[in-house]
């Protein structure tokens, strides 16, 4: 067994672990991951195969957020999950980040409690199977998010992570919001969305909803009860619960103004 850095070359057997895992993401969103952190994802190989990952996505010395925390069914209850948290907890150590942050599962949780990690809010993802309106007239447009704004309501500064994002997803913008929407393997995720107004927030959920016609993700932190009864407006249903978690300093920005999150591995 040998911990080790993920890279490039791990794409595919990352994406297969995700998929078998009934996760969402792509390999374009395990490529994100990696360009971005590459001192910061590690895996747990064994015999040649990948059988654990875990990934540290760093916004400065403010915020790093953990994700895909990931084990193949064979190579499970072998405290690989552990080991590889106890590796990227000391790398943000050495980093002197302030906070770190995670969602997690609720049978991650204990394990994260175990390692110091603070309940913080729920967080929910919101699903629609089924095909909803077709395209509605918005005033929304084709742009790039707006950075200020979202420094502000995230916490942190996540520019590059945009704009990674950016090359792959459909962006669209209107004055004081944004949301994006790219592919995922189950469904299109919505997200993230950013937006100062409940109506501006609507008017670019509806416009990105009508670009895809079947079905959706939507992760969202119910404490914005403004998201939540958009969501079930929009003919979406509660399908996962998770919980928040921190470790180090409290972090809560404007969080009223965050209509969708970017990934639950990129918060």
């Amino acid at each position: 067994m040998t911990i080790r850095l993920l890279t490039e070359k791990d794409v595919a057997a990352a994406a297969a672990i995700s998929a078998a895992t009934g996760w969402n993401q792509t390999d374009q969103d395990w490529g994100t991951l990696l360009a971005l952190n590459p001192d910061s994802c590690v895996g747990v190989e064994c015999d040649g195969t990948l059988a654990a990952t875990a990934t540290l996505s760093c916004y400065g010395r403010q915020l790093a957020w953990i994700g895909m925390v990931l084990t193949r069914p064979e190579f499970r209850s072998r405290g690989f999950a552990r080991q590889l948290l106890e590796r990227l907890l000391a790398e943000a150590d050495a980093r002197e980040i302030l906070t770190v942050k995670l969602d997690a599962t609720e049978v991650g949780q204990p394990i994260y409690e175990s390692l110091g990690f603070i309940t913080e809010q729920p967080v929910e993802r919101w699903v629609r199977p089924r095909e909803g309106p077709g395209p509605e007239d918005s005033l929304a447009t084709v742009g790039t998010p707006a950075r200020g704004l979202d420094t502000q309501a995230f916490g942190a500064d996540r520019e590059m992570l945009l704009h990674h994002l950016a090359e792959r997803a459909a962006t669209l913008t209107a004055e004081q919001g944004y949301v994006m929407r790219r592919n995922g393997v189950r469904a299109a995720y919505l997200g993230p969305c950013v937006a100062r107004a409940p109506e501006t927030a609507e008017q670019l959920i509806r416009a990105a909803l009508g670009q895809h016609s079947g079905p959706w993700f939507w992760d969202l932190m119910p404490e914005n009860a403004e998201a939540v009864r958009l969501a079930a407006r929009l003919g979406f249903t509660v399908a996962r619960k998770l919980v928040r978690m921190y470790r180090g300093e409290p972090l809560r920005a404007k969080e009223s103004w965050i209509y969708a999150l970017a990934g639950l591995e990129f918060g």
